[in-house]
């Protein structure tokens, strides 16, 4: 794995991983250190031991941030912890709810089990993950394609009553 990847590797992980108990370790280390910056500088630290040198590695913002910065992106439709989100292929396109699990785990990485209700239509389709997965999964599939078609996968407006 380069380093790049192993970058993306930990950034994912910081947005869609449970990492409670690594907070609590990092908030017991940094007693440890200068009370100014102490967690900015273990997690520099971390970052120096896990990538080693650096000085080859081009960064750039469009690395770091896609469409819309991490964390910006507002679901409307969350229910019992799911964020329901739209992709633009359906039954015409051949898709099915198998089929779109697999894309889903196959581009996320979360785990199928995770993804909750799903509703195939004739041209779009609606799915749920869990909310503190849901953003890691829709920019999964940031220019992605099924049978050839680009994708668009984007939270779901509100259900009407």
């Amino acid at each position: 794995m380069n380093k790049k990847q192993k970058l993306e590797k930990a950034l994912e992980a910081a947005v869609s991983d449970d990492l409670d108990a690594y907070l609590e370790l990092v908030n017991k280390v940094k007693k440890k250190l200068p009370f100014w910056g102490g967690t900015k500088k273990l997690a520099a630290a971390l970052l120096k031991e896990y990538l080693g040198d650096i000085s080859d590695l081009k960064i750039d913002s469009s690395f770091l941030l896609s469409k819309e910065e991490m964390g910006q992106i507002i679901f409307e439709d969350i229910k019992d912890g799911k964020a329901r989100l739209f992709i633009n292929v359906g039954k015409n396109q051949r898709l099915n709810p198998g089929e779109l699990i697999r894309e889903i785990v196959k581009r996320s990485a979360i785990d199928g089990k995770m993804i909750g209700k799903i509703d195939v239509h004739p041209t779009y389709s609606f799915f749920e993950v869990p909310e503190n997965f849901a953003e890691l999964v829709l920019h999964s599939f940031d220019g992605a394609k099924i049978r050839g078609i680009s994708v668009v996968v984007e939270p779901a407006k509100k259900r009407k009553k």
